[in-house]
């Protein structure tokens, strides 16, 4: 018997397109992570971005990924790690966007008021939430995670997820003029 590695027929030979680094343990590229993770990184940019910014985030999400690929690919949950930078990097996005507003009514600048829909104005009210609530919002309903989820995404405890998700629920109710839904 020996102790050759097993070969996976699957895997394109090194040298055949991609370097053996982007290669993770299980066989899996950074080329198929990204493939697999992107549209659902533009869901949750689209969602805590400022709208025209969405795609942006999510490609530079996967561009932090890119470059630490050799220790991301290594971690249990790589898509939780490129999921919690997509929601941060979206929240800065959203954050200069409210510095500029600021600065431009200082100036007296006029400000443009766009057009939007029912959906871009409940994801306008996300973006209001306190950051943290946000990010639990768009990863509670854009990818559909469990409380577990979100939190091994976010790196906090299940508690403060159900807390930030039950005081953003709330906020959302009444800046929609709804009564707030008492959760079990």
């Amino acid at each position: 018997m020996t102790n050759a590695p097993r070969v996976d027929a699957r895997l394109p030979k090194p040298g055949e397109g991609l370097a053996p680094a982007f290669f993770t343990e299980h066989g899996r590229s950074f080329e198929e992570f990204y493939r697999a993770e992107l549209t659902g990184l533009v869901v949750l940019a689209r969602a805590l971005a400022p709208p025209g910014l969405g795609e942006d985030v999510a490609q530079e999400a996967m561009m932090v990924a890119y470059r630490r690929w050799s220790t991301v690919r290594e971690l249990a949950h790589p898509e939780a790690y490129v999921r919690r930078v997509c929601a941060n990097l979206a929240v800065s996005q959203f954050r200069r966007g409210l510095a500029e507003v600021r600065a431009f009514r200082r100036t007296g600048a006029p400000q443009v008021v766009e057009q939007s829909g029912t959906s871009e104005d409940f994801w306008r009210l996300v973006r209001s939430l306190p950051r943290r609530q946000g990010q639990v919002v768009a990863l509670f309903y854009v990818f559909d995670l469990s409380v577990a989820e979100v939190a091994r995404t976010l790196e906090v405890s299940e508690g403060s997820v159900k807390v930030h998700l039950s005081r953003a629920r709330q906020s959302l109710a009444r800046s929609m003029g709804r009564p707030a839904e008492v959760q079990p």
